[in-house]
């Protein structure tokens, strides 16, 4: 297994995977090591649904293109984006063979939190395994949609609040991502 910091330096977003699925066994240790994230008061605030059935993947992603499709959400986009969102054929999933969704108790106020950083630890342990990840931030369009809720088998009580495909990479990207200095203020 890598070093820890090796694991997130070279972390990178893969968006094209084989066809190969992920075992259960694999996609199991992504959750088991997703709930070690820290969360307030121990509450463990989260829901996991794991999807791997390529009918409900393709649907959900129907209802989120229909979304990002829409004159209210195109209008906010960048120019790049809309070309991407609108290019036929454009799926949200990539092809990935498995879809981890994460949902928040809402009766938690800190719960979105909780599983942001349980997501932030799935995608780490992914590319440890040798997996590749995308955080998926256009699934959350779909949040309050009850037909992708229900197809999501999110928990009632919840709401999706992170997803993230997962899969074998077919292409991953080399080098690390470009990354900014980050800003501080150092105050003594």
């Amino acid at each position: 297994m890598p070093e820890f910091l090796d694991v997130v330096r070279t972390r990178r977003t893969v968006r094209s995977y084989r066809t190969e699925p992920v075992t259960r066994q694999d996609l199991q240790e992504l959750v088991d090591t997703a709930v070690l994230a820290p969360n307030g008061m121990n509450q463990q605030p989260w829901a996991f649904s794991v999807i791997t059935s390529r009918e409900v993947m393709a649907k959900v992603s129907a209802i989120v293109v229909g979304i990002l499709r829409s004159p209210e959400v195109q209008g906010h986009m960048k120019e790049r984006m809309r070309e991407i969102v609108n290019a036929p054929g454009y799926e949200v999933f990539y092809g990935a063979p498995a879809l981890i969704v994460i949902a928040a108790d809402q009766s938690v106020p800190g719960a979105p939190v909780d599983c942001q950083l349980a997501a932030e630890n799935l995608l780490l342990a992914a590319h440890a395994k040798g997996l590749g990840a995308c955080y998926m931030g256009f699934l959350l369009f779909s949040a309050g949609v009850p037909e992708a809720q229900a197809l999501l088998q999110i928990p009632e009580g919840y709401r999706m609040v992170a997803g993230a495909i997962v899969g074998h990479p077919d292409v991953r990207p080399e080098g690390p991502p470009q990354r900014s200095p980050a800003r501080i203020t150092w105050v003594e």
